[in-house]
Parts: C-alpha cells; structure tokens; sequence
C-alpha cells in the first residue's frame, strides 16, 4: 500500500513538472512559433502541384523530418542544461520533489510539444490533400507514415535530451543536438551507403520511413551537389526497432547523467 502511495505521489510530481515546463514554452512562445511553422510550411506546396496525392505527400513529408529536429532542438536543447546554466537547478533538487520526476516531466513536455507539432504538420497535409485531390485520393499509407513520424519523434527528443544531460550550456547542447541529427548523421548514412554498407543502425536513416512507407526510397546529396538515390532503404521492422532503442537508452542515459550532475 505503502509502495503504490510513493507511486502515485511520482506520478503527481511528474504530472506537475510536466505542467510546468509546457507552461514555459508557451510563455516563450516556442511553441506558437514552431506550431506557425507547421502550419505556413505545407502551405508552400501549393505552388506546385503534382498529379497525384501521392506525390503530393512525399514532397510535403520531406521538410517534416527538418521541422521535427527544430521542433526537438528547441524544446529539448535546454531543458537540463538551462537548468545548470542558470542555476535554477539548486532551487530544484533541494525540494521534495524528486530530481528524476522533474526531468522525466521535462521530458514529456518536449516529447507532447514536439508530438503536437508533427500531427499539425499531418493535419494540414491531409486538409490539402482533400482539397486539391479529394477525400478519397488520400494515400492509405499516410496513416503508417503517421505512426512511424510519431515513434521517430521519442527518438529525436531523447538524443537532444541527451545533449542537454551532458553539456552544462544550453546553447551548445541545442546546436550539438540539431547538427548531429540534421547534418553529421545523414551525410555519414549517406557517404556508408555510397560504400554499399547499409546504415540500418543510425536513427536518421531508420527516420527515412516517413517517406519510404509511401513508396519513394530516399536522396542523398553528395559532394557538389551531385544528388543520387540511395542504394538501400529502411526495412519496417528493423527500422522501428533502432528507433526504439535510440529512445530508451538516450533517455535513461540522460536522467541518470543529469541526477548525478544534480549531486555534484
């Protein structure tokens, strides 16, 4: 009985930190900016608009994966490093509350804002593609885009959650997190796959499921801005698993590093 009251008293303190920090974004604005961003973004492919629904949504889709890495950078990047940065943190962990509920809610925050963002992006989309195309030309596999983009983004917020464990500024761990997942991983999945070596294990590439479910393997550009289609594409199965992992050991790495910066 004991057990399940210290449970519940966790979850409460999750809940409350959680609260906060969405409380914060807001009153940044962080989060009305990247949702403007959601929302203009989709819009500029009426410009041009392919003969299919079809193509409609892999064009659309390539530019979520750039607006998922911002939307990450911006609401993980210095969600612990801020704390240490400004020294809130040794008002933090002196409370009652645990130092483990204040980032697992901290983690959730930047997880919901970053989750809302995507299923924006999604909706807008889907409203476009009524419109130009009709109802019934909505591509069935947007719905697996849909969820595989929704697992992609817990891996995207643990690896920026990561940075923000381990560096004590908030700027460095936001631009760290932002170039390794936007330019070092996807020019190393790029130049291994040149190489006829699969990168099955880097999570940008398991990331190019988004568009690969509806039928189009990915581009890599490559020196001189020769662009080339890649030679291997994410498998479904393997792809969701190296997702998976890279959400799990990222996150608890994260809390684990910043519980033993909160001793320090």
């Amino acid at each position: 009985m004991a057990s399940w009251g210290v449970m519940k008293g966790e979850l409460y303190d999750i809940y409350l930190s959680t609260a906060f920090e969405l409380r914060k974004h807001l009153r940044r604005r962080r989060l009305l900016i990247i949702a403007a961003l959601a929302i203009l973004v989709p819009l500029i492919f009426y410009a041009t608009t392919p003969d299919t629904a079809g193509r409609f949504s892999i064009a659309s889709l390539r530019f979520l994966s750039i607006l998922m890495i911002i939307s990450a950078a911006m609401f993980a990047g210095d969600a612990i490093s801020g704390e240490f940065e400004s020294k809130t943190g040794l008002l933090l962990f002196p409370t009652p509350q645990s130092r483990t509920s204040i980032f697992v809610g901290k983690y959730i925050a930047a997880l919901i804002t970053t989750f809302l963002v995507v299923t924006l992006y999604y909706i807008i989309m889907v409203l476009q593609t009524i419109h130009l195309y009709g109802a019934s030309e909505i591509p069935p596999e947007l719905a697996q885009s849909y969820l595989t983009a929704s697992i992609y983004v817990t891996s995207v917020v643990s690896v920026v959650f990561f940075f923000s464990s381990i560096l004590k500024r908030s700027i460095a761990s936001t631009i760290l997190g932002f170039v390794l997942l936007m330019l070092v991983l996807p020019v190393v999945s790029g130049v291994l796959s040149s190489q006829d070596i699969e990168p099955w294990f880097i999570v940008t590439y398991s990331g190019e499921l988004i568009i690969s479910v509806l039928g189009q393997r990915s581009l890599f550009v490559g020196p001189g801005g020769r662009v080339t289609l890649e030679t291997y594409g994410p498998d479904f199965g393997p792809g969701i698993a190296v997702m998976a992992v890279y959400t799990v050991v990222s996150f608890v790495a994260s809390v684990l590093i910043a519980n033993r910066k909160g001793m320090e």
